[in-house]
């Protein structure tokens, strides 16, 4: 088995989510690039700053415009759907969503119980759709009575919702364009690209790409960590790993101070290590960003306990209510908790709260500040107080 620090496992993670070569990502060609390097780039409503999916991207590739997403998704280079949760995927990877969308039509998913069956207001939603072509969910009156939800989503208030979101993840709509943070849904067959294979893909088709898409997207993982969040692949997850690892398509890493439990990696990425460096911009990260999304393995790798605390009632925030963590070389210094105010133009800096490892946090203030002024102009905020 091969053997690699803990810096270099940092570093090679970093390095394949992006982080590093912001300037190389250059357009709408660059963006795509990234998208298809991370593998999805998570949608989050939470608008305190940037929406998510917005600041994942803006620090990853050079200028962006959050424009070229919404043409990316025009041109059908991207769509949408669920990775670990709604979310921008390459059109590339289209027929793995098969598998879930075939779930949801089969009433195996899991997630249905999020779903009240009401089949005739779906037939009309879809009849309507075929008939008049791209419609928002604005576009269905709702003439009930609002009831307060039970399971604490808003979205299931509009019983026209909750049909739009179940023909969505059945896959038989799909967002075809989205006005401003609005989403118009189309039938899939006039969404949908001629080059894109429809074929549902075997099991063990689906398993081995998720499996070398997190690979790729991360450098180096845990069997727990491949396909985050997809319930029932914990199984066939170990099974894949095992027949790849036999077959020569992967390898067994440990990492230094991380215990004897492997990761796994390719033989490319782990030939490329020796050519890693740190790297040099300090970065403030979304608390969506797919580098730490994964709150046990940015915890386990990087020595970073985080809570998003915008879930947590405010009497027991320990940060704040959108702390948003700070990367600088291999490193998570710190979290800040920022707010844009876009009618004043200000960028607050609420809290700042740096790691207790970090001896010495007066070092990084200019890099931060350089960073702070860059952030707010990217939130449309000319100061930072």
């Amino acid at each position: 088995m091969k053997k690699i620090s803990l810096k270099q496992a940092r570093q090679l993670a970093i390095h394949q989510q992006g982080l590093y070569a912001k300037t190389s990502n250059k357009g709408k060609s660059g963006l795509l690039q990234v998208i298809e390097q991370i593998g999805y780039v998570q949608i989050d409503t939470i608008s305190v700053i940037a929406r998510a999916h917005h600041h994942i991207l803006w620090n990853r590739v050079h200028r962006y415009d959050p424009a070229w997403l919404s043409r990316l998704e025009e041109d059908r280079s991207v769509f949408e759907y669920w990775a670990h949760a709604a979310s921008y995927l390459p059109m590339k990877d289209f027929r793995y969503s098969l598998i879930m969308k075939e779930s949801f039509r089969n009433e195996t998913a899991s997630m249905l119980r999020y779903f009240k069956k009401d089949p005739k207001r779906k037939a009309y939603v879809l009849d309507r759709i075929k008939a008049e072509g791209p419609l928002m969910s604005k576009d269905f009156k709702n003439t009930e009575k609002p009831k307060k939800p039970s399971n604490g989503m808003d979205w299931t208030r509009n019983p026209f919702n909750v049909a739009l979101r179940l023909l969505f993840m059945e896959g038989r709509i799909m967002v075809a364009h989205r006005k401003g943070f609005q989403k118009a849904y189309d039938l899939t067959e006039r969404v949908l690209p001629s080059f894109v294979d429809p074929s549902l893909p075997s099991r063990e088709e689906f398993i081995r790409h998720l499996i070398l898409r997190d690979i790729h997207a991360h450098g180096l993982v845990r069997p727990t960590e491949i396909g985050y969040l997809l319930s029932g692949t914990n199984k066939d997850i170990e099974t894949i790993l095992k027949k790849m690892l036999s077959e020569g398509d992967i390898l067994e890493m440990q990492v230094e101070k991380l215990g004897p439990k492997p990761y796994y990696t390719t033989g490319r990425l782990y030939d490329e290590l020796e050519n890693l460096k740190n790297r040099r911009t300090l970065t403030i990260l979304s608390p969506f960003d797919n580098l730490i999304i994964q709150r046990k393995r940015a915890e386990e790798l990087f020595d970073f306990k985080y809570i998003l605390e915008c879930y947590v009632p405010a009497a027991k925030r320990k940060f704040g209510y959108f702390c948003l963590p700070i990367l600088k070389g291999h490193q998570l210094l710190g979290q800040i908790d920022l707010k844009a105010d876009r009618k004043t133009k200000v960028l607050y800096i609420q809290n700042l709260i740096w790691e207790q490892k970090i001896k010495n946090p007066d070092r990084y203030e200019a890099d931060l500040q350089r960073s702070l002024l860059n952030f707010a102009a990217f939130n449309d905020c000319e100061k930072v107080l």
